[in-house]
């Protein structure tokens, strides 16, 4: 079944709620299993190419069917040779998680903004 807009904004309501515990500013950004954008937001002051860096984590997550921080462990040479066959741009950086259901990956989420550290956290918690 697709993700629906409604099940989007809540896990974007989960990421704001979980950076705000942190004091943090982000933008988050959910896509489908198509890698296609559902939803995007930005808190108030988040820079405005944090919408695309969540994006961005997000289509990696999804694609490699892992949190983006343990992509970003992949040895450099096997990214980069992925990176010229594959038509997405990966962003291996920490703050991009996949979306399951019932062990299913349904779409991801991706967060930007913060730290990498905080980043994965927040996707972490809006995936939940």
């Amino acid at each position: 079944m697709p993700l629906t807009l409604a099940q989007a904004d809540q896990y974007v309501s989960k990421a704001i709620a979980r950076a705000q515990q942190l004091r943090v500013i982000v933008s988050c950004a959910v896509i489908d299993e198509f890698a296609e954008l559902v939803q995007a937001d930005r808190m108030d002051g988040a820079s405005p190419m944090t919408v695309d860096i969540a994006e961005a984590k997000a289509v990696t997550a999804l694609n490699f069917r892992r949190p983006t921080s343990s992509v970003a462990a992949l040895d450099p040479h096997v990214l980069e040779s992925i990176k010229e066959v594959v038509k997405f741009k990966p962003f291996p950086a920490a703050g991009g998680v996949p979306i399951l259901v019932d062990n299913v990956v349904v779409g991801a989420v991706g967060v930007s903004g913060a730290t990498g550290e905080q980043d994965e956290d927040i996707a972490q918690a809006a995936a939940s």
